[in-house]
């Protein structure tokens, strides 16, 4: 290209009038707004999606739980499949949601709550390096007090999969469930029903290895024949409710105990450390007398005695 043509050669470039300038900077500064505005509609709708849909959890739990057979709000039911169970306890609980979901947060919380059931013997827990994903160390056994050597050990992990302003997601997981069971998962949902209330929902559920259903026919062919759970199958000839039993009466039976350790928990926290663990103690075993025929198991001072001697052992295994 010869250095002529370079000279000679006009600008590429032109110059905008200063009105079709000014009209440009305007088109440029209504798109910014509609893609705001955009953005303030969708986060809108995704908050009222969430609202609505956290009502219509409410709505629905408080419609279970109206229709329960007892005198407390709280609806137990079950469900059997060809290896598995679950059951579930949906009940209004006279905590507000903020102090629920706190609380709930925490794997010390939730090993003081499992600790309650005189078939654990000790829970140990350790913080994961996420604050939503710790393990706790079960120990299960029989009623009476043994070694931790002879118990079955079980290791369960805390997933919180949701803390909301008005919802809460959380839930106890194990690829081993207690007496050959696998696939252990206690969930708890919770929603506000009032300022002063909560509504949730609690799932157990478990699946059945082969070990796992040869005992548990074995259990209820003998010493567990008689027990039940709580949903009516029907009235014999006295008029009087007959239970369901089996495992679907077992695993009604743990949602409920689950359900009231949870209770008694929270109806005890504000108390001072040396007061918790009886209070707590007394307050539980009161609320399972509401239900002899599914929930007494032992003597009320055997399980006060009991539970404090295994409580101090617990102390004595995390002493540092």
């Amino acid at each position: 290209m010869s250095d002529a043509f370079m000279l000679n050669r006009r600008p590429s470039f032109t110059l905008m009038h200063p009105h079709n300038a000014g009209m440009a900077a305007i088109g440029a500064a209504a798109g910014l707004f509609r893609l705001l505005l955009l953005g303030v509609v969708a986060a809108w709708l995704v908050a009222t999606s969430a609202a609505a849909q956290d009502d219509w959890l409410r709505d629905s739990w408080a419609e279970v739980v109206a229709a329960t057979p007892f005198e407390e709000p709280v609806h137990v039911a079950s469900e059997e499949r060809s290896h598995s169970v679950s059951g579930s306890a949906h009940a209004r609980v006279h905590h507000p949601f903020e102090a629920l979901a706190a609380e709930l947060r925490s794997p010390a919380a939730w090993c003081d709550i499992l600790f309650l059931h005189f078939n654990v013997k000790a829970c140990l827990y350790e913080e994961g390096a996420d604050s939503r994903d710790a393990v706790l160390e079960l120990y299960m056994g029989r009623q009476g007090y043994q070694p931790l050597a002879d118990a079955e050990r079980l290791e369960l992990h805390l997933r919180i999969t949701a803390i909301e302003s008005r919802y809460l997601d959380v839930s106890l997981e194990g690829e081993q469930g207690p007496y050959g069971t696998r696939a252990f998962r206690l969930r708890l949902r919770a929603v506000p029903y009032d300022d002063n209330q909560s509504l949730i929902q609690l799932r157990y559920s478990v699946v059945f290895g082969l070990v796992a259903r040869i005992a548990i026919r074995g259990y209820f062919s003998f010493g567990g024949r008689d027990r039940v759970g709580f949903t009516i199958e029907g009235h014999d000839a006295d008029g009087e409710p007959r239970y369901v039993g089996g495992v679907r009466g077992m695993i009604e039976r743990n949602a409920m105990w689950f359900y009231l350790a949870l209770q008694a928990h929270l109806d005890t926290r504000a108390l001072s450390e040396d007061e918790r663990l009886l209070a707590r103690l007394r307050r539980w075993y009161a609320l399972t007398e509401r239900y002899p025929r599914q929930l007494l198991e032992l003597d009320r001072q055997d399980y006060l005695e009991l539970k404090q001697r295994e409580s101090v052992r617990q102390q004595a295994l995390v002493a540092p």
